[in-house]
């Protein structure tokens, strides 16, 4: 699977569009990442050392992969390029839509052309959530990533996502009181 991740991470970094992934990438990079952790039982042994360095190398690349794919969908979306669904994961089928439904929101007069969006920054609203099941790395409203997470983590998420995997059943909200606010 190292093989597997990084020829995917070099395909991407030469490319312009996001290049085909099997649909199941992700979740078979996460297992092979699983297995070299459970495998490191004598962390003294050479083949334990070797183990963690390949996860620590293959957890990088898979990073960087996301990352790259992820600035290419915005890219895309953003200038209205075509993308091909077949190339993307289900996550990454997500993001464009919901990208895409977003500009529309913010642009509805606009048919040909759209410029780069301008964020203005603005607070999102965070919201605490306690998470019931284990959650892949996610992007957030406000185009930031966010997690993985297991289950019975706490974490803080942009107020609308968490709305959304509440409804899902994958989070339950944390009231949070007498919490300092932060200064612009």
């Amino acid at each position: 699977m190292y093989v597997d991740i990084y020829k995917a991470w070099k395909t991407e970094k030469t490319s312009q569009t996001p290049q085909p992934l099997p649909q199941d990438f992700y979740r078979r990079a996460e297992s092979y990442l699983r297995g070299l952790q459970d495998d490191s039982s004598d962390s003294r042994t050479l083949q334990s050392q070797l183990n963690q360095k390949e996860r620590e190398v293959a957890t990088r690349l898979l990073q960087e992969l996301r990352e790259t794919r992820i600035r290419k969908l915005v890219a895309a979306v953003r200038d209205k390029n075509q993308l091909n669904d077949a190339d993307l994961t289900d996550d990454e089928k997500m993001i464009a839509k919901s990208l895409s439904e977003v500009l529309a929101e913010s642009h509805p007069t606009e048919k040909n052309e759209v410029n780069a969006v301008a964020v203005e920054p603005e607070q999102t609203i965070m919201s605490v959530v306690r998470f019931l099941q284990d959650i892949p790395e996610i992007v957030g409203t406000d185009l930031k990533l966010y997690g993985p997470y297991k289950k019975e983590d706490v974490g803080s998420l942009p107020s609308q996502n968490a709305e959304a995997l509440m409804k899902q059943g994958a989070v339950k909200m944390i009231e949070v009181r007498n919490m300092p606010q932060e200064s612009a």
